[in-house]
């Protein structure tokens, strides 16, 4: 019995041993987790003025029956600048011009025939 008590005791601590160990390996984790619930006002004033300017990147969706061609010919006429072409997903990424307006640009290209949705590119976060 009490070499079972050991066994088991040896194994707790190797486990706390293991768990410590895990934190200390990732204080990176530990910092973003508990800057929010500690007030750390330093890293969360710098993260909320990353994300304030408007995001002139859109990531656009289209249907793959339809094609990007016509979705190209839009991107073209707003003065846009192609970015990055998802194969995998049948999206692009593009830049609009910063003299152009983001809002009136995802309207435009939401009305070319085969687009399936327009999103700002940006951090979403999940609560």
């Amino acid at each position: 019995m009490k070499r079972y008590f050991r066994a088991s005791m040896l194994l707790m601590g190797l486990l706390f041993v293991q768990s410590t160990t895990a934190l200390a390996q990732c204080p990176i984790k530990e910092q973003i987790m508990n800057s929010d619930s500690e007030g750390d006002s330093g890293s969360s004033a710098s993260r909320t003025e990353q994300n304030s300017p408007t995001s002139h990147t859109l990531i656009i969706f289209f249907d793959k029956k339809t094609g990007n061609k016509p979705l190209m010919k839009a991107i073209k006429k707003q003065g846009c600048t192609l970015l990055y072409k998802y194969k995998e997903f049948s999206g692009v990424a593009v830049k609009v011009d910063e003299k152009h307006d983001v809002d009136k640009a995802i309207a435009d290209i939401k009305k070319v025939k085969g687009v399936t949705s327009v999103n700002k590119d940006g951090i979403m976060q999940t609560q």
